[in-house]
C-alpha cells in the first residue's frame, strides 16, 4: 500500500442514520435472505463482463468501488475482487460493520491487499482527480430524492481523474416488474432501501452536466425479478435433477433480451460508462 492510499482510511462524514439501516438490512441477509447461490453468480459473471468490456484496455491505477454491500453479504455475488489486476482497490461504504465484514470476506479469499474507507458517497473524503476508473453497482439508487443521485454523481466526477473511467448502473424505472416492486415496497417487504433513480436517458443527461463524456450505456440483468426467484426457490424445494444447469443456462439465455429494442422493459438495471475529459 503506498502512502497515498493511507488517508483514504478514515471520514468524519458518515450519517449514523444511514449507517445504521444498512447494518441492519446487512443483519436481515444473514438470517437467511441471502440471494440463491445461482442467481448469485448470474450478477457476478454479468458485472464483470460489463465492466471488462467497457473499461479501456491497459487501465492501471487506481479503482474506486462504491459500497461493500455484495462484498459483506453474499460475497458469490460480488465481482470486484476481479477487477484487481486491473489496479489497486479502494473500497467506500457508509457503514462501518459492513466495511468490516467486507474486508474479512475478502481476506478470507485472498484478496487483502485493498483500502476500505467509511464514507457517504455524496462527500468523498478523495482529493479530486484521484481515480483512474470508478465502478458504482446500484449504489446511488438507495436515497430517498433524485437530488442525492446528482450530489453523488458530482462527487464521482471530481474524484475521477482526466482521462478516467466511471462505470455506473442503477435500478431501471422502466423494467415491467416495477408496479410489483412498487407494492413490495409499500407493503415493506423489502429487506432494504430502494429509492429514487433515474432512467437510462436521464442518466446519459445527468453524466453529460457532470461534464463527462458518455461512451455507451446498456440495460443489464434481464430476468424476471420475484418470479426469477420463485422459480429458482420451487427449484431448491423440488430438487429437480440436473435443476441448477438449467437455471444456468435459462439465466445466460435471458441476456440475449439486451439484443431487443424491448431490453428497457425487461432489465433490471440501466448502464452507463463515460470518460472524464482531459483537461
Amino acid at each position: 500500500m503506498n502512502p497515498a492510499q493511507r488517508e483514504y482510511r478514515s471520514s468524519s462524514l458518515t450519517p449514523v442514520n444511514d449507517s445504521q439501516r444498512w447494518q441492519l438490512t446487512a443483519d436481515r441477509y444473514r438470517s437467511g435472505r441471502q440471494m440463491d447461490p445461482v442467481l448469485a453468480d448470474h450478477f457476478r459473471r454479468v458485472y464483470v463482463d460489463l465492466v471488462r468490456r467497457w473499461i479501456q484496455p491497459g487501465t492501471q491505477g487506481l479503482i474506486l468501488k462504491t459500497d461493500v454491500f455484495a462484498e459483506a453479504t453474499c460475497p458469490s455475488r460480488a465481482f470486484s475482487w476481479e477487477l484487481a489486476g486491473a489496479g489497486e482497490l479502494v473500497y467506500v461504504d457508509i457503514s462501518t460493520r459492513l466495511t468490516r465484514q467486507a474486508r474479512a470476506h475478502a481476506a478470507s479469499l485472498g484478496y487483502g491487499d485493498s483500502v476500505y474507507t467509511v464514507a457517504d458517497v455524496r462527500h468523498l473524503p478523495f482529493a479530486t482527480d484521484t481515480f483512474d476508473l470508478i465502478v458504482s453497482d446500484s449504489t446511488l439508487d438507495h436515497f430517498g430524492n433524485r437530488a442525492d443521485i446528482h450530489v453523488a454523481l458530482r462527487e464521482l466526477a471530481r474524484v475521477l481523474r482526466p482521462g478516467g473511467t466511471l462505470v455506473i448502473t442503477l435500478d431501471n424505472p422502466r423494467n415491467v416488474t416495477q408496479p410489483l416492486l412498487s407494492l413490495w415496497l409499500t407493503l415493506g417487504l423489502a429487506p432494504y432501501f430502494i429509492g429514487a433513480t433515474l432512467s437510462r436517458k436521464e442518466l446519459e443527461t445527468a453524466l453529460a452536466d457532470m461534464h463527462l463524456d458518455v461512451i455507451q450505456s446498456a440495460v443489464i440483468l434481464h430476468q424476471a425479478r420475484f418470479f426469477t426467484k420463485a422459480a429458482l426457490r420451487l427449484m431448491r424445494a423440488t430438487k429437480v435433477p440436473g435443476g441448477e444447469r438449467l437455471a444456468r443456462a435459462g439465466l445466460a439465455l435471458s441476456e440475449r433480451l439486451a439484443r431487443w429494442p424491448s431490453c428497457e422493459l425487461t432489465g433490471l438495471f440501466v448502464a452507463a460508462c463515460a470518460v472524464k475529459p482531459p483537461r
